[in-house]
């Protein structure tokens, strides 16, 4: 389920909901007043690394922070046991 940011309207405070794509965006209430008057906003997400994403090529093992999960073995089936 996404996140959804939205800003109330008669207390102006901002706030998250954890919501599922199917809900009446109509019908959320503010989580401080109770206000149904909310406005939803525009998220941002944030990504680990130093690197902009528009001028950097694939990703390789050494942009990992830890390149040696690369090295796992295979897990095998319960049927293989």
């Amino acid at each position: 389920m996404p996140l959804y940011e939205y800003e109330c309207q008669k207390c102006g405070k901002d706030f998250t909901l954890l919501q599922s794509a199917s809900v009446n965006k109509d019908e959320t209430k503010c989580s401080h007043c109770g206000a149904r008057g909310v406005k939803t906003k525009f998220s941002t997400f944030a990504a680990i690394g130093g690197k902009s994403a528009t001028n950097s090529g694939p990703v390789t093992a050494r942009d990992l922070p830890n390149p040696d999960v690369l090295k796992l073995p295979i897990p095998r089936l319960r049927s293989e046991l």
